[in-house]
C-alpha cells in the first residue's frame, strides 16, 4: 500500500535531507496532537454540568444556571422536525481568544461554531448566569446563550440528515435559516433588519450581512 512506502522510505543521506525529515516528523505529530485535541477537547476543560444529554464543558467553574440553560437548549432544539431523541451533545464554552481559535481557526469573529465530523460546539465566550454570549466584533456582539447553542446543534442536526458534504453544499439561506428559525432569535435584530431592507439601505455590520 502506498502509505506502507511513506513510512519505509530510506534514510535520508544528506544533512539537509535529515532536516527536512525531522520538520515532516514534527508537522505530522502536531496534527496528531491537534486532531486528538479536536476528537477530544474536554481534556482543556476542567469542569462540566450534563443533563438532558447535553453536557457544557468550561474551564472555569460553572455557575447553578448551567442546568437552566440546557433545559432552555433542549426545548429549542426538540422543536425541530430533524432534532434526534436521545442524540449526546458536547458544548465548550472557550472564554478565551486563543482557545477559540485553535478549535475553531476559520470562525474567529463568530458567536460559536459546530465542528464538522465531530458536532462539538464550541461558544467564544458566555456568561451563563445572565445567558449571554459574545464574540469578538466592534457591534452586534452580544446575543443569547442558550438559542446560540441550538442554532449550532442544529447544524449538527442537519449533517446527521443529510450528510456532511450534502450539508455543506446547502445554500446558506437554507442552512443558516433553518438554525436560526430552530433557536429563535439572531445577532442582529428583527425589527431593525426589516426597517433597514424595506427602506432600501445597508448596514455595514457582519451581523447584518449574516441576517440577510
Amino acid at each position: 500500500m502506498q502509505w506502507t512506502k511513506w513510512i519505509c522510505r530510506p534514510k535520508p543521506k544528506t544533512r539537509l535531507g535529515k532536516f527536512l525529515r525531522r520538520i515532516e516528523r514534527a508537522l505530522v505529530a502536531l496534527l496528531l496532537l491537534y486532531a486528538g485535541l479536536q476528537a477530544f477537547p474536554q481534556v482543556l476543560f476542567a469542569h462540566s454540568v450534563s443533563a438532558q444529554g447535553i453536557t457544557i464543558y468550561s474551564r472555569d467553574p460553572l455557575p447553578r444556571e448551567a442546568t437552566v440553560r440546557i433545559a432552555e437548549i433542549a426545548a429549542l432544539v426538540a422543536r425541530s422536525e430533524i432534532a434526534v431523541p436521545g442524540r449526546r451533545e458536547k458544548i465548550f464554552v472557550c472564554n478565551s481568544p486563543w482557545l477559540f481559535r485553535l478549535f475553531c481557526p476559520r470562525t474567529t469573529g463568530a458567536f460559536g461554531a459546530a465542528v464538522s465530523f465531530t458536532d462539538h460546539v464550541f461558544v467564544a465566550q458566555a456568561d451563563l448566569t445572565t445567558n449571554l454570549a459574545r464574540r469578538d466584533a466592534p457591534g452586534y456582539n452580544v446575543r443569547a446563550f442558550s438559542p446560540l447553542v441550538a442554532h449550532e446543534i442544529t447544524h449538527g442536526l442537519i449533517r446527521k440528515r443529510l450528510g456532511t458534504i450534502p450539508a455543506f453544499r446547502l445554500p446558506d439561506w437554507v442552512a443558516e435559516g433553518y438554525c436560526e428559525y430552530v433557536a429563535g432569535e439572531g445577532s442582529f435584530p428583527d425589527n431593525e433588519g426589516l426597517r433597514v431592507l424595506t427602506a432600501g439601505q445597508s448596514h455595514p455590520s457582519s451581523a447584518f450581512r449574516y441576517y440577510l
